[in-house]
């Protein structure tokens, strides 16, 4: 299986509030490890990268079901790298401040004071970072807590093709927030031939650790990894989490469907640092939220965002 990061050195390349661009990147990929097993508490020692101020844009596969685990991306061809040149019309999108339909498209960056603590203003952007044959994603965007997809991947896929989110960095050491807190509001207007789900993508020092936050599944199944209970400060309810990991990369994920929420980013990050899946004095990169798709059954599916912030002390 195959797990790639975008990274863009300097900061985000986007264009203004009312325009689109693409953002030059860099991509790697690396295999992953087999999920940990129930109990365990202590991950194998992995290496950490040095690099300092890199801004990260990422997406990685994982397994869609309790089934067994999710095929790797197909390998690249001509015609996989664009559209199709006859694409079916996008509909739903009108009204928005920005539209783009290019692969790794971007809109803003915003100035959206519901996102604070970061080091800029945030962005949205399209990000098919594992294009196949008959993709279609375009971006219609407002502002971070107002955006929305539409969407048409190939029937039956099962690896994950885009991950179409905000960003936003911070470039700052865990140890100095007091508290950090999320809330979203989303619909992913999933069908019975949907995979994907809605989560936060957070990347951890220089880009070598990444954690995700999974809260609305579509053919996507639970782990047997260690649990743990966050919440009941900063209007966070509290409930109860499932860690999987996938070679580096580490997935809190939530028992049950949830559209609209809160999280405490903070508290599950140090708990990873506390428990040794982190290294101690991490330092938070940037976070992402969004939707990773696979399939919509090959029929135009509506992403919505209707609010998200991030607030930070």
């Amino acid at each position: 299986m195959v797990k790639w990061k975008f990274i863009a050195s300097g900061g985000l390349a986007v264009a203004a509030l009312a325009g689109c661009g693409t953002v030059p990147a860099t991509g790697n990929n690396q295999g992953r490890a087999a999920t940990l097993s129930p109990g365990a508490t202590t991950p194998p020692a992995s290496p950490v990268s040095t690099a300092t101020g890199v801004k990260v844009r990422s997406r990685s596969a994982e397994p869609t079901s309790s089934a067994g685990t999710r095929s790797p991306a197909p390998a690249s061809d001509p015609a996989s790298q664009a559209p199709s040149a006859t694409p079916t019309p996008a509909t739903g999108g009108t009204g928005a401040a920005c539209t783009t339909s290019a692969q790794k498209g971007e809109c803003g960056p915003f100035a959206y004071p519901q996102i604070d603590g970061t080091s800029g203003n945030p962005s949205v952007g399209n990000n098919v970072w594992a294009p196949i044959s008959g993709w279609q994603s375009t971006l219609y965007a407002n502002n971070p807590g107002n955006w929305w997809v539409i969407a048409n991947m190939p029937a039956g896929n099962t690896a994950v093709v885009s991950y179409p989110s905000s960003g936003s960095n911070y470039g700052r050491a865990l140890s100095s927030f007091s508290s950090l807190y999320s809330s979203f509001s989303e619909n992913m207007n999933a069908t019975s031939a949907t995979s994907a789900w809605a989560a936060y993508d957070i990347w951890l020092n220089g880009g070598s650790n990444e954690v995700m936050i999974q809260h609305d599944f579509a053919d996507n199944g639970a782990c047997s990894g260690p649990n743990a209970t966050f919440g009941g400060s900063g209007g966070v309810p509290v409930q109860h989490w499932y860690l999987c990991q996938f070679g580096s990369e580490l997935v809190w994920k939530l028992t049950g469907d949830e559209q609209s929420g809160s999280v405490d980013i903070l508290s599950m990050l140090t708990w990873l640092e506390s428990h040794g899946y982190l290294q101690k004095n991490s330092t938070l990169e940037s976070i992402g939220y969004g939707w990773e798709i696979a399939s919509t059954g090959g029929a135009n599916e509506k992403f919505q965002v209707n609010s998200y912030s991030i607030s930070a002390s």
